[in-house]
């Protein structure tokens, strides 16, 4: 059996059950902003979904092997003129978080005070925030993207919740919208260019635009909601992941799902090709930078 996913491609309140004696986190470059227990401990008036998915037990051998792969190529570069656009890019050294863990939600609210409207929700550790000003009385005014509807929303958190983190820049993923492409870079020069399928424009599931970090990982999961699961998961936001074209209850892949690639198509993740998935499953590091623009 897969463990059962808390959002397969964007959100739901499904719970998961994850197999017994497992981590969720296969990778080794973790830092002392990454949640590598995914254990929701939101309060307050936050919207509480359980924890994301994790690796099951046994079930992703055939998908899951370490380091590079040089006998299964992801996709090339195809396009010349693509490929001089997008040749290099300028990541950011550093990114404004909430200090809190990447499953944790932390209120918004409507005004400088614990009492005031909660107006959105925003995960810790992976999402980049803009801070707008420092109050007086301990609130930071930020603006950001509320998790739940994905629109942007201006409001305060408690200042002892920002946090800058910096990133080393070895790295970095650029995923193109109107493109259907992911760029990944090593230096920033790219290195490494993968078709996609990211959210429908259609019923909310867009996938979010904005700045994150690569959060937890693991090796599949199945979402009985949606009847889809997926390989080599990948987090940059909660139930916002990078992973595999999906497979059905049975581990079949969907052909008709498969051969959207390069359309949008999901509900909300960053669809990849099997190769292309296990390849950035083994090669992306935690902590990497992802910019997600039109």
């Amino acid at each position: 059996m897969f463990p059962i996913v808390a959002g397969l491609e964007g959100k739901t309140d499904e719970v998961l059950q994850p197999a017994a004696g497992e981590s969720n986190s296969q990778n080794e470059h973790n830092d002392d902003t990454a949640d590598s227990t995914p254990v929701d401990k939101a309060d307050g008036s936050a919207q509480n979904d359980d924890s994301g998915p994790h690796d099951n037990n046994g079930q992703h051998d055939k998908q899951k092997d370490d380091g590079d792969h040089s006998e299964s190529e992801p996709s090339k570069v195809e396009d010349n003129q693509e490929q001089d656009r997008y040749e290099t890019f300028d990541f950011p050294k550093s990114l404004t978080v909430l200090d809190a863990g990447e499953l944790e939600a932390v209120n918004v609210k409507s005004q400088a005070s614990e009492d005031s409207e909660t107006i959105g929700i925003v995960y810790g550790s992976l999402i980049h925030v803009d801070v707008l000003e420092h109050t007086d009385t301990g609130y930071s005014k930020i603006s950001s993207y509320d998790y739940d509807s994905m629109k942007p929303i201006t409001g305060y958190v408690p200042q002892k919740m920002i946090k800058t983190v910096s990133v080393d820049g070895k790295k970095g993923v650029l995923v193109k919208l109107a493109h259907q492409k992911v760029y990944v870079y090593e230096d920033g020069t790219l290195t490494k260019t993968f078709v996609c399928s990211t959210g429908l424009d259609e019923g909310g599931y867009n996938t979010p635009e904005g700045i994150y970090r690569i959060g937890s990982r693991g090796g599949s999961f199945f979402s009985p909601k949606y009847g889809q699961g997926a390989y080599n998961w990948v987090r940059f936001n909660k139930g916002y992941l990078f992973h595999s074209i999906p497979f059905d209850k049975n581990e079949n892949i969907i052909a008709e799902e498969a051969d959207k690639l390069g359309k949008k198509a999901s509900h909300g993740c960053i669809r990849l090709s099997l190769d292309d998935a296990r390849w950035f499953y083994n090669n992306i590091p935690q902590g990497t930078v992802v910019v997600i623009q039109d």
